[in-house]
């Protein structure tokens, strides 16, 4: 161990004498892109649901079936669009011209979402919402790959990596906590009871499109900054050499990536721990923690673990860059596991579990921080082997695999509770609260430490370290400098 800590280390002062530093304001204004991709599909995610079924009414059938469809269109529009753009040439860029190009869209479609006609009948909505969702997801994918994958053109070595990764996990918490709680200031309630007055009922439809108008005008503006100040590429088209590959050739090659994979796979299963968690964590604050009547402290309970998450940036940039970004990422998820230990005990204790979201934060930072960072080594690996900058592509498929995280939660979620009252409590009869704190408990505690457990068997068959890395540095480091 102590040898590829040197490894890497060695590795971090040899690309600072051959890379160009980027300027400490463009490093930050970059942290813009992520958070403007965050804001705006978290809101997406928080809200689209409740939006159809609570507030319009779609018959649960026909959106199962939409989102089916969703699925389906999601899990491919990932690696089409992210190799489109790696074959673009453009005065502003391969990323550019597509950021540009999507900005004012993705904030449009913000408001479009909760603008389907209220009086409409049900396979209206349900074609609506089929449209409008797939159409916002693939203007959010070409403005999301892109900005993801300009991460490894636009920093080179790990030192720059790190400090723009650092930035970049403060901007998403801001655009995280953006998308989930500034809605509910235009919002209230989201969605009507018995008991809501007809008069409040009928403007809920207007609150949604209030809040969407707000969210995407801030996307359309965040999104103009990043472009403006938070992107460095190429401009000129003789500058930079277009992929010649076909899609499936490119495809066929991202995929035959060992390395690639098996950092997919982890990922994937680090994003279902972070969704089991955001979607169960209200019932968890309810019926565990029993703070039905100070709704409050449920968003209190994520807004402490993000903050918490983005303090820790700055050492982990450390702790990488020392140790390497695949060992730190390690650590973390070790940490994350003896953070879920305590999610057990706590019934009826919601101050407590406040204390536990601290250290719930610093594993989930892990989670956060250490991705990008890494791609970027594989993209550079495959940089070396291919002579050019795939970065799109292999955005594209983390995408793909990344999506299947969502049905794999809910899967989970379902095969957990159908043990414990869950379809008497969605029925609202018969309903054993004692049961259904037990199957809540089990996802918060047990279901997270194995899947993270997971995550970390994985990233222990994560090849690129250490004496190979170094390595693959070093010859990349050459081949660039003879260009």
């Amino acid at each position: 161990m102590t040898e590829k800590i040197v490894s890497q280390m060695q590795v971090n002062i040899d690309q600072e004498k051959y890379t160009e530093k980027v300027p400490r304001k463009t490093m930050i204004a970059y942290g813009l892109g992520p958070m403007t991709d965050q804001m705006s599909h978290q809101m997406f995610q928080f809200l689209i649901f409740t939006y159809y079924y609570a507030v319009l009414h779609l018959d649960l059938v026909y959106i199962t079936w939409a989102f089916i469809i969703f699925a389906f269109w999601d899990s491919i529009n990932d690696p089409i669009i992210g190799v489109i753009t790696d074959k673009t040439k453009s005065k502003f860029g391969r990323r550019g011209f597509w950021i540009l190009v999507s900005i004012i869209p993705y904030g449009l479609l913000n408001i479009f979402i909760f603008t389907a006609p209220i009086d409409g009948s049900q396979k209206t909505l349900f074609i609506y919402m089929i449209v409008i969702i797939s159409i916002y997801d693939s203007v959010y994918t070409i403005f999301s790959v892109n900005q993801l994958a300009v991460f490894s053109e636009m920093f080179k070595t790990d030192a720059a990596r790190g400090r723009a990764n650092m930035w970049r996990g403060v901007f998403t918490i801001f655009g995280l906590l953006i998308g989930f709680v500034l809605p509910t200031i235009f919002i209230n309630p989201l969605a009507p009871t018995e008991t809501t007055p007809p008069e409040i009922v009928a403007k809920i439809p207007s609150m949604y499109i209030t809040a969407g108008i707000v969210v995407g005008a801030l996307t359309i503006i965040t999104g103009f900054l990043f472009f403006k100040f938070g992107m460095v590429e190429e401009s000129a088209e003789e500058d930079y050499e277009v992929e010649k590959a076909g899609f499936f050739e490119m495809l066929k090659d991202t995929l035959s990536n060992k390395t690639f994979v098996v950092f997919c796979l982890a990922n994937l299963t680090k994003w279902m721990v972070f969704k089991l968690l955001t979607s169960v964590i209200s019932l968890y604050a309810i019926h565990v923690l029993g703070i039905e009547d100070q709704p409050f402290l449920i968003s209190l309970m994520l807004l402490v673990g993000f903050l918490t998450a983005g303090i820790m940036f700055p050492f982990l940039e450390k702790l990488g860059r020392k140790i390497g970004w695949r060992n730190g990422f390690i650590i973390t998820q070790t940490l994350w596991i003896f953070a879920l230990i305590p999610f057990w005990f706590l019934d009826d204790k919601p101050y407590l579990a406040l204390v536990c979201m601290v250290f719930m934060g610093i594993g989930l930072s892990g989670g956060i921080y250490f991705v990008d960072p890494i791609i970027a080594d594989i993209i550079d690996e495959d940089e070396l082997k291919h002579g050019r900058n795939r970065a799109g592509s292999f955005y594209g498929i983390n995408g793909l695999i990344n999506r299947y995280s969502t049905i794999l939660t809910f899967v989970i979620i379902l095969l957990v509770l159908s043990g414990y009252g869950w379809e008497q409590y969605l029925v609202g009869a018969g309903l054993d609260l004692g049961d259904l704190k037990t199957g809540l408990k089990i996802l918060m505690s047990p279901v997270g430490m194995i899947a993270n457990f997971v995550v970390i068997i994985l990233l222990l068959f994560y090849p690129l370290t250490g004496e190979k890395l170094a390595k693959m540095k070093k010859e990349l480091k050459e081949a660039r400098l003879s260009m």
